[in-house]
């Protein structure tokens, strides 16, 4: 089981805690949408659940990121034991894997140079009766895949050279 407690910063204890199997991250919504609904939703800074801003919100019990359609997911991680929110930017195990870029309602890898919309997290337990493992690509979200080198960080999608209208002729 997975417990999603909010934080207001610096505090011991959690304001508020909901325990689930799954929940979705959509851009900047979380959601369960069997059991909670929308929970949380990210602007400038902070989480919104139940009228209260959060600045962290930490995920605990065990689970793995999962990619790709319900029912056909693509990609899985190895098992996480703690995920945190923290503003705008996800930890896995205290190592920072990917930054919420807003204007874009986008996630954008850190380590891993993949941009992406939507992601779920599920119990440890919920994966293994879910998904089949040889039907999946299984990452580490903090170490670069061995085919793909090492990209520095972009805070904005990558955007394509501009196409000159009138270009000069040259003359040989």
């Amino acid at each position: 089981m997975l417990k999603l407690s909010f934080y207001h910063k610096a505090a011991a204890r959690p304001a508020a805690s909901l325990e689930m199997t799954d929940f979705r991250v959509s851009g900047g919504t979380v959601a369960n949408p069997l059991a909670h609904g929308l929970i949380a939703t990210y602007s400038h800074g902070a989480w919104n659940h139940r009228g209260a801003r959060y600045p962290i919100l930490a995920v605990t019990g065990g689970g793995c990121l999962v990619f790709g359609v319900t029912r056909d997911p693509t990609t899985v991680s190895d098992p996480i034991d703690h995920y945190y929110f923290i503003g705008p930017t996800l930890s896995a195990n205290g190592v920072a894997i990917a930054k919420y870029i807003e204007p874009q309602d986008m996630w954008h890898g850190i380590v891993r140079p993949m941009w992406w919309t939507a992601m779920r997290i599920l119990s440890v337990p919920t994966v293994s009766a879910m998904v089949d493992n040889s039907q999946v690509l299984l990452l580490n979200p903090w170490e670069p895949h061995p085919m793909q080198p090492a990209l520095p960080f972009l805070d904005e999608p990558p955007r394509r050279a501009p196409l000159a209208l009138n270009p000069t002729p040259r003359h040989h």
